[in-house]
């Protein structure tokens, strides 16, 4: 039965999919016209921008080619990543790193330098002193000019061991963060990092589903949670959002280096999907299909090319390349817009935006435009992959500009080559998305003010010069600012100044005991969490641990929240007692709960005795701590609990060749006649465990309803040969653990503490990491072969002709 179970979780599981007849000897040339480019002014024609908005072309072709990320330094001048050897030419060194300037202070860029060339697959970018970190997979460098001529003559490797295995998973989205830090998402090829300068066998740590955090000034590093594929930002508050191909916008829910205190403790997963209209939710597309991709589904459908088959048979139409997710955070378009989210979709050409709404600790993210887009283009060219928060206030687009933006391994040959993956490789634009009837804000340059602009300037209504004075600070690391940072951290009217004012001087190691009482007291809920936040940076005094332990009744459950994981650094009995009222204020919190399970720490005992049964199933997690405290001792390194990924096995031929012999033996059988309502119970019995068709089963898989449209044939080859490629996101891994135990699934989260697997009917299972003995992949689906066994011919007409129309 369990083998059973995952029968049609193969369209996901499976990237094969190959079909009884291959479609490799048929030249489809004339089903495959070439797209031609648009000029810069042609190009701005094709858009259609949401009411109250305009795009405006900043920079162009000649000045920047394959663009992928930008960022500007304190002087204003833009730098921005080339990533020229996309997609398949990574070796030939031909990417770059061009900087641009706006000569004329109109807003538009007109000359550029090459700061540096030579570079391989660079994805990400910032500024610091003077320099320039750039990510170029595996390696994370940093470039300097140091003679004046506008290029870079210093190259120093910073960190190395970032993964390089999909092209469309490296590196990306660089952002400075409230810490003091340059924060990295790492997505999905994770890596091994080292320091630049260590060798191959020297200490690594491994990063697989976490992001980083480096410190620009001492290269330390640290994993953070999160782990998306292509995009990430923080909110003006330091709320973190990242994004994947399917699953457009989602919310990172804590740090991991407040997991990772507590090894005995499992959490929930780091990051949840908040988009109220699903993960892959649909959008509203105005330029034409491509014919490639019009061509791919209809083999795929057919089964006469290996790939899954997504949208239920439809070519597009739905979310299948966001990246970018930013926060709108400036100040040029209109008060209501602030806090918008902005999320590309590179194969749909078009740009998404959402309100985010929220709901206790967790956001909802709604659309705004109702059967349409922010902005979408007739151009399929235009491929929006990244977005900047700029200096003069607006949002900036950067579009890669590329006839074909697709992963090559996704395509089939009998397309591929038809096609030219190199084709735009030598254009790309970067737009400027503004408000109508509001002038852009001249060019800003932070680079000469003075310690008391800085500071002042920490309380800008526009993120970009808030962030930018923050790392001013933090370079010059003069004390001087830590007088006029206290009196603006303690009399600023604006809370976000407040803030920021607090984070400066924690950048000084100048925090003081008075500032952080003030914040502590704040009359602004979100002021008094980024204290508790940096408490632990300083030396705890009586009166800091009263006005603390007071919080644990705030109005503010996120104050709440964050004074839980603070308290688990916090060796103190009294902590236990703040911990009950946190838990009690919120008992059906699943967040709430996870917070105070990790704090609570070694006094889990005397948590459970103040809670005198109250909570029944939080007194029940305790008890589960304290008695894996009790078999686990501290020092059990728990073996290599972080595998470097393994490649997909090989099938042998004879393998195949057995594959194939049963799907001759099921020939014929989407010919018999089909009784429905059998059907409906070979689903029930088979199906039900991964799918959900009509109100039934568990819908961990694509949803049934829309099978019809994938074609019968393809349904029958991927049940009967699910191993034929494998997604390596579905590949089953297995575990065994330190009492015995052996677990398999599919790998859906992973943190400091715990991995957690996926198997049928929807079951997931934990398992810390002190408790692992072995883990590794076995490069197989996690659907195994052999369900011919459990289903003869007649039933699996049934059984197909039951989804084939399926409501």
């Amino acid at each position: 039965m369990m083998r059973s179970a995952w029968v049609l979780f193969t369209f996901l599981l499976v990237i094969g999919g190959n079909s009884l007849s291959r479609a490799v000897d048929v030249d489809y040339g004339s089903e495959l016209p070439r797209v031609s480019p648009r000029e810069p002014t042609a190009a701005l024609a094709s858009f259609a921008v949401a009411d109250g908005f305009e795009i405006q072309l900043v920079a162009a072709e000649p000045l920047v080619a394959s663009p992928v990320a930008i960022e500007w330094d304190a002087s204003g001048a833009m730098f921005v990543c080339e990533m020229r050897g996309y997609s398949e030419n990574r070796d030939d060194g031909i990417s770059r790193i061009a900087k641009l300037t706006d000569n004329d202070g109109d807003g538009v860029y007109d000359s550029r330098t090459t700061y540096a060339d030579g570079l391989n697959w660079p994805t990400g970018l910032f500024p610091f002193d003077g320099g320039l970190f750039v990510g170029d997979a595996p390696d994370l460098w940093y470039l300097k000019d140091t003679d004046g001529d506008g290029v870079s003559d210093v190259k120093q490797r910073v960190l190395t061991g970032f993964g390089t295995s999909n092209v469309q998973g490296l590196m990306n989205s660089f952002r400075w963060g409230l810490d003091n830090r340059i924060h990295i998402a790492c997505s999905s090829v994770g890596g091994d990092i080292r320091t630049g300068h260590a060798t191959n066998d020297s200490p690594s740590i491994n990063i697989r589903g976490r992001d980083i955090a480096l410190d620009p000034r001492t290269y330390v590093f640290e994993p953070t949670s999160g782990a998306a594929q292509h995009g990430m930002g923080f909110d003006d508050w330091g709320r973190k959002f990242v994004s994947s191909n399917s699953d457009h916008i989602q919310q990172v829910m804590f740090e991991d280096r407040y997991i990772a205190r507590n090894p005995y403790v499992i959490p929930p997963p780091s990051r949840i999907s908040i988009a109220s209209d699903g993960p892959q939710a649909e959008v509203f597309r105005t330029s034409p299909v491509e014919p490639w991709r019009i061509l791919r589904t209809r083999l795929r459908v057919s089964g006469q090319a290996k790939g899954p088959i997504e949208g239920g048979g439809r070519a597009a139409g739905y979310f299948t390349g966001a990246t970018g997710v930013t926060i709108y955070r400036g100040d040029a378009w209109p008060e209501q817009w602030k806090g918008t989210a902005i999320v590309g979709d590179v194969g749909s050409n078009l740009i998404h935006r959402k309100q985010l709404q929220q709901d206790g600790l967790e956001f909802i993210a709604q659309r705004i435009d109702q059967q349409s887009e922010f902005v979408t283009s007739t151009d399929i060219w235009f491929r929006p992959a990244q977005f900047a928060n700029a200096p003069d206030g607006t949002l900036h687009v950067v579009d890669v500009y590329r006839e074909v933006i697709e992963h090559p391994l996704s395509l089939p040959e009998e397309i591929k080559k038809h096609l030219d993956l190199t084709s735009g490789r030598d254009r790309g634009r970067i737009y400027r998305l503004a408000a109508k009837d509001r002038a852009p804000r001249p060019p800003a340059s932070l680079q000469a003010m003075s310690i008391s602009e800085l500071v002042q300037t920490l309380k800008h209504d526009n993120a970009w010069h808030r962030e930018t004075a923050a790392r001013l600070l933090y370079e010059r690391q003069d004390q001087a600012a830590a007088k006029p940072l206290r009196q603006l951290a303690g009399e600023s009217a604006s809370p976000l100044g407040r803030m920021h004012a607090l984070y400066a001087l924690s950048g000084l190691a100048a925090l003081d005991e008075a500032s952080l009482l003030r914040a502590l007291r704040d009359t602004d809920p979100q002021v008094r969490r980024h204290a508790v936040r940096l408490i632990d940076t300083i030396a705890v005094t009586d009166e800091l641990t009263d006005a603390l332990l007071r919080l644990a009744d705030d109005t503010s459950i996120e104050v709440r929240y964050q004074l839980a994981f603070t308290l688990g650094a916090w060796p103190r009995d009294r902590k236990v007692e703040a911990l009950a009222r946190i838990a009690k204020q919120n008992p059906s919190n699943r967040w709430i709960t996870a917070a105070v399970l990790n704090a609570v720490g070694s006094e889990a005992r005397q948590l459970k005795t103040s809670l005198a049964g109250e909570l029944p199933e939080l007194t029940k997690r305790l008890d589960e701590q304290i008695s894996i405290r009790s078999r686990v001792t501290d020092s059990r390194s728990g073996g290599d609990t972080h595998p470097k990924p393994q490649p997909v096995v090989n099938r042998s031929a004879e393998t195949k060749a057995q594959r194939q012999a049963v799907l001759a033996r099921y020939d014929g059988v989407l010919t018999l006649p089909v009784d429905l309502e059998r059907g409906s119970e070979q689903f029930k019995k088979h199906c039900s465990g991964c799918h959900r068709v009509d109100g039934i089963g568990f819908e961990i898989g694509p949803n049934l309803a829309t099978i019809k449209s994938r074609g019968a044939e393809t349904v029958l080859t991927s049940v009967l040969d699910p191993n034929r490629e494998v997604n390596p996101q579905y590949i089953n891994h297995v575990i065994v653990t330190t009492d015995g135990r052996v677990l398999s699934g599919t790998i859906v989260d992973e943190g400091a503490t715990s991995v957690t697997l996926r198997r049928a009917e929807n079951v997931t299972e934990s398992v810390l990491r002190i408790e692992i003995d072995q883990m590794k992949s076995t490069g197989l689906s996690i659907m195994p072969e052999g369900f011919e066994n459990s289903i003869d011919r007649q039933a699996m007409a049934d059984l197909i002709g039951y989804l084939m129309q399926a409501p």
